[in-house]
């Protein structure tokens, strides 16, 4: 039992270091990148930013009561933000722009720091690639990493 944190806290830092990448395998980075780019600038036109100011209510849990200098309870005050009303439309608009297109969103992990190659099409198998600035690439390895 004394093991369950830090084993949740490494999965949780594996799982957050995942990037989200759109692949059709087959087709050359360079058009990945321009049919995204295309979606994204679609969606950005059909569903412009339109920001909000909210706010969110007080919330007091426990007692919230005080006698003289000692309170309990928490009280977290009111929260002032800004949302995009338009930012999930935008993200569908975009998985429904890929798929038509054929491609899948898949998950790799981030590239190592260090020496990457970034490939010039898109692969059929995923194992032992990462992404580096959104592109999937292959981390160079062995004696080619040491020149």
């Amino acid at each position: 039992m004394r093991y369950a944190l830090p084993m949740v806290l490494l999965l949780a830092a594996c799982v957050g270091s995942a990037q989200p990448i759109w692949l059709k395998p087959g087709s050359t980075a360079l058009a990945a990148e321009q049919d995204f780019l295309g979606c994204a600038a679609a969606a950005n036109r059909d569903f412009p930013p339109n920001r909000r100011i909210r706010t969110s209510p007080s919330v007091t849990i426990g007692l919230g009561g005080c006698r003289g200098n000692f309170c309990s309870g928490f009280n977290n005050g009111v929260e002032i933000y800004d949302e995009d009303e338009n930012k999930g439309l935008r993200a569908r608009s975009v998985n429904v722009c890929m798929a038509t297109k054929g491609y899948a969103q898949t998950r790799l992990p981030a590239c190592p720091s260090g020496s990457v190659t970034p490939l010039a099409s898109q692969p059929y198998d995923t194992r032992g690639l990462c992404v580096a600035n959104g592109r999937i690439a292959a981390p160079v390895t062995g004696l080619a990493a040491t020149r």
